[in-house]
Order: C-alpha cells, then structure tokens, then sequence
C-alpha cells in the first residue's frame, strides 16, 4: 500500500502494475537493468516503458525519421536547431525550455508512431505522463544534464563511406561542372522577361489568396528566445505569407495532389493540397521564423535519369524581427535544386566554406508572391508580384505531421520510410551521384533529412545556414 502511494504521487497516478500491462499492450516489456541515475522503482519503470515502446515500434519499422532520440534519453528527441543550443551557457529558465522542447519533440513523434502501430491513445497518455516525471527528475541532475549536451547531436545525413569509396575529392570536381552548367542555365531563364518564359501546356494558379491580413501578429520569445506562437497566430502568418502556385500544366504530372498510402505512396490529384510547417532559423543572436509550404506531384515524367514516381517542392519564408520577409528559399522535396531569393534585408556572404555556391537568380519582389513553375520537371522559372485578379484553384491546408501517420484502409503509416526517404520515388540518378554520399541522390525524402549540397555539406534545417550565406543590409 506504502509502494502503491508514492508510485501514485511520483508518477501521477501511473503505478507499477499499469506500466507493466502497457508495455506487455506493447509487446516488448524492457527487462535489463534501469540506467544507473534511475534507482529501481517509479522512475526506471517509467524509463522502461519507453524503452518497451521503442521496442516495439523499431520491431515494427515505425520508426518516424524526423527528430532523432536522443541516446540514454528515450523521452527526448532532438532537431538540428535545438542541438545548436547545447554548447550554450543556460541558466534555470532556458535549461527547462531547452528539455521541454526536446520532450515536446518526442511527444510529437511518439503519438504518431504508435498511431501508425495502431495502439490505443491512452498508451501515449500514460508515456506523456512519465515524460514529464522524467523530465523533472532530469532538471535536478547536473550530472545527467552535461551527459544530455553531448548527446543531443543530430548526424548529418550524408555517408562519409561512400565518399570514401567514391574518391569525392575527384568525382566532386565533376559534379561541379554539372552544377555550374545548371546555375548559369537557371540565371539565363531568370534573365528573360516574364512574357517570354516558355509554355508547353496551361498556366494554372493554385492557392488561398490572403485578404486583409496585416502585420499584426506579436510574439513573446521564451527563454531561449524563440518566438511563441499560438494557434491562431500561426495560422494567420501561414495565410498572410503563402505563395500563389503558377503552374504550366502539360497533363496530371503537373497538378498539385494530395498524399494518400495505397500499399505506397500515392499522390492522388483529384484534390491539391498544400502542407505547412514551422521552423526557425538562428541570425547572429536572434531566432527567426520560418514558414514550410510543401507541395507534391504525382510524378517527374521527363524520362531521364532524374526522373521518378513522387515530385515536390518546397517554399520557405524566412521572417525577420519586425515579421516581415528577410529571404525566401526553396528546394525540390528531395533536397535537390536549392534557390535564394533575398529581400533588401540581406546580402551575400563572400565565399560559401568550401560547398557548392549558392543559386541565387534573382532578388525577391514586393509580396504577395506568385512561385512560376515549368511542367514536367516542376523547375522555379520565375517568382513575381501577384499584381492582378486572375482565378486561382483552392487549396486543403493541412499540417504536415499528417504526412507522418497517412490514414490508410488498415490504420496509418508514414509517408517516409528508413532514412526519411519515400518508398519508389528513387531516381537513376543515384546510381551516378552516390560519390557525393547523399543516400538514393533525388528520392523525396522527410523533412529535417535534406542534404542540400553536393558539393560540401549543407543541410535544409541548418539554423546557422542563412547566416553563413548572408549578412543584414544596414538599415538606415
């Protein structure tokens, strides 16, 4: 009875006999011993119930290839931009921010896994529950804090293996050549007049056009100094800085779909949907916002060595302290083709550390944006001022962890399978780039698993990218 109480109050109502039929509903009930800062009892319970639930959804390959947890901490996960804090000096505040959002990171990709292992929602519950017990137990141990610092480290996602076997010293001064063929045929379609662009099929327009939204929306930085946002602000920034999608549509390769899972990925296109999702960015000693629009295609029909099943794109706002655009950037869904458009906020950096120089084709006008998009290879061709009132096609909005737990006959399962990458979107080109260490070069892949440069190393989610790139205009 005395075991039975303080179980009660230390775990919040979770004791040990519930623990043990949650992770035997798991299938994989943990029985090593308990890490040696958990004593035997509530709290290595606790721990071994996640231990249990990693069990069974890595037995499953539920794996979500998002966040990455963090070793010896099974509650926590981490993203490239919160590890960017671990080497920070953080007092109280900030260090219980920092954790809380790591837990946060984990409670997220957990209530989707176990969504798509088809367990009930009151195991995610019950694991809330312990996470936040074991949280506050962490808060209290400097020892297991410094051990939390060096392991909140998220690998980038390429394979030094392959460039060691692929002599990338030599095999990248090829590709380099390949690069700076594109960069300088890009540049010359940006220098035609927007009236001369070519059209192959119909110009078609998708997206919500944003009325009346002004730049009111002001934000509170927590410790760490990352603006909070809540729901209805983050919709109105997502409404007010959103794209209007030009297309030249050729045939249904060419129209923007929605994801759906069939026994694989299915981009059906009898509805146009558009994924949203916030990130931040790190510049000089302030957190900015970002704003992920994604879009996908059923495929990238050209019959050459890039082409594939699945193709998309990605639109990222980058916005500054007073909340307005400093730099628009986007890439296609597999990390491939990175593009700059930079506001009068910012200039380029000399140089570029060694990796592949940025493309850059043009500066970015006044907003609102229409994006310009060529068919069949769905290549950026212009970004231009919507100044007119021409019709545009409605798009679903949807928050991209959907992407994370599709609904399916059976249940749910993730869009992205080992690596982030989605299943039979891989192109030919892999077998030519794979020297450049980036797995399957031109599969659609997560996001937070995109390698953006074939030459160096650069990653899509890096919050040091944009200040390596470019520096603050002054202002007068």
């Amino acid at each position: 009875m005395q075991q039975r109480s303080v179980t009660s109050r230390v775990l919040q109502h979770i004791d040990r006999a519930t623990v043990i039929l949650i992770a035997l509903a798991l299938g994989a009930y943990a029985t090593g011993p308990a890490p040696q800062t958990l004593p035997p009892g509530p709290l290595s319970d606790c721990q071994y119930l996640f231990l249990a639930s990693d069990k069974a959804i890595v037995r499953a390959e539920m794996r979500d290839q998002g966040p990455r947890p963090v070793l010896g901490f099974p509650y926590l996960r981490v993203d490239r931009f919160l590890s960017s804090f671990r080497h920070e000096p953080l007092n109280t505040s900030q260090l219980a921010d920092w954790v809380g959002r790591m837990a946060a990171l984990d409670a997220s990709a957990r209530r989707l896994e176990l969504k798509n292992l088809g367990k009930p929602e009151i195991l995610a519950t019950q694991l809330d529950q312990c996470r936040s017990t074991l949280v506050t137990n962490l808060l209290q141990q400097p020892p297991q804090i410094e051990l939390l610092r060096q392991r909140a480290v998220v690998n980038d996602d390429y394979v030094t293996a392959l460039r060691i076997a692929g002599l990338y010293p030599l095999s990248s001064k090829l590709v380099a050549i390949g690069i700076n063929r594109w960069h300088r045929d890009t540049e010359q379609l940006f220098s035609l007049p927007l009236a001369e662009l070519p059209v192959k099929g119909e110009l078609i327009r998708w997206g919500n056009p944003a009325t009346n939204l002004t730049n009111t929306t002001e934000t509170v930085p927590d410790a760490l100094g990352i603006p909070q946002l809540d729901e209805a602000q983050r919709q109105q920034l997502f409404r007010r800085h959103a794209p209007i999608w030009e297309i030249d549509v050729v045939d249904r390769n060419d129209l923007i779909g929605s994801a759906r899972w069939h026994s694989g990925p299915v981009i059906d296109t009898t509805m146009a949907s558009q994924y949203q999702l916030l990130s931040y960015s790190r510049f000089e000693d302030q957190v900015l916002i970002q704003l992920n629009y994604v879009i996908w295609f059923r495929s990238r029909p050209d019959g050459d060595i890039y082409a594939g099943q699945v193709d998309g794109l990605t639109w990222r706002v980058t916005l500054g302290p007073d909340g307005e655009p400093w730099l628009y950037d986007s890439m296609h869904n597999c990390g491939c083709y990175h593009q700059f458009f930079p506001t009068a906020k910012l200039q380029r950096r000399d140089g570029h550390g060694g990796a592949e120089p940025p493309l850059v084709p043009q500066p970015a006008p006044e907003p609102p944006l229409v994006v310009r998009l060529e068919s069949r290879r769905h290549f950026i061709q212009r970004v231009y001022q919507n100044s007119d009132a021409r019709p545009t096609r409605p798009l679903v909005i949807a928050d991209y962890d959907l992407l994370r737990a599709l609904p399916t006959a059976n249940g749910h399962h993730s869009l992205f399978g080992p690596h982030g990458l989605v299943h039979g979107s891989q192109r030919p080109e892999r077998l030519l780039l794979w020297p450049m260490g980036i797995r399957s070069a031109g599969a659609m892949r997560q996001w937070g698993r995109h390698a953006v440069a074939f030459v160096g190393r650069r990653h899509f989610d890096d919050p040091h990218l944009i200040e390596s790139l470019f520096k603050q205009v002054p202002q007068p």
